[in-house]
């Protein structure tokens, strides 16, 4: 009796409403909405924290770091938007909520590792204000750029 009642359970979870769907959908947004701003704030006050600490530590030897951070900040934030358009590609009815959450998700952690990474090098390890103003700006543009939009569900005709 119990499995019967979950399979009708589960049948009627599958076969949603219209406008459950489009509950469900803004829900999810604003979830990945709230998410990208807490990352973005972590970036802003790694940056901020940063430039408030002094510091006189430029060390010639290690300069080529600066360089290298920022390369590996191109390297992680310019690729997100085209993870995010491959995943957007994959859509379907079906798998919506899991693969549009997922298509956000990836090239936030990207963007934040490289743009976290390029701040930390450029402002902790070796001072470099123009390297790391450099990869928070281009950190911050591409997580932007991959926030979730609200006309997305209407775009992707899923």
């Amino acid at each position: 009796m119990l499995i019967l009642h979950t399979n009708k359970t589960n049948n009627n979870m599958e076969n949603k409403d219209n406008t459950v769907n489009k509950v469900d959908i803004v829900f999810m947004m604003r979830k990945i909405g709230i998410l990208g701003i807490a990352i973005l704030l972590g970036i802003i006050i790694v940056y901020g924290m940063g430039l408030i600490v002094p510091g006189s530590y430029i060390n010639e030897e290690l300069a080529i770091f600066n360089l290298i951070s920022l390369i590996v900040c191109g390297i992680f934030c310019v690729p997100s938007f085209y993870v995010k358009k491959f995943f957007l590609s994959t859509l379907n009815e079906k798998n919506f909520l899991k693969v549009y959450f997922n298509a956000h998700l990836i090239p936030f952690a990207m963007c934040d590792l490289g743009g976290l990474f390029c701040v930390v090098t450029n402002l902790f390890v070796n001072q470099n204000t123009i390297y790391a103003t450099s990869g928070f700006i281009l950190a911050v543009l591409f997580m932007i750029i991959n926030f979730p939009r609200s006309d997305d569900y209407i775009k992707l005709k899923v």
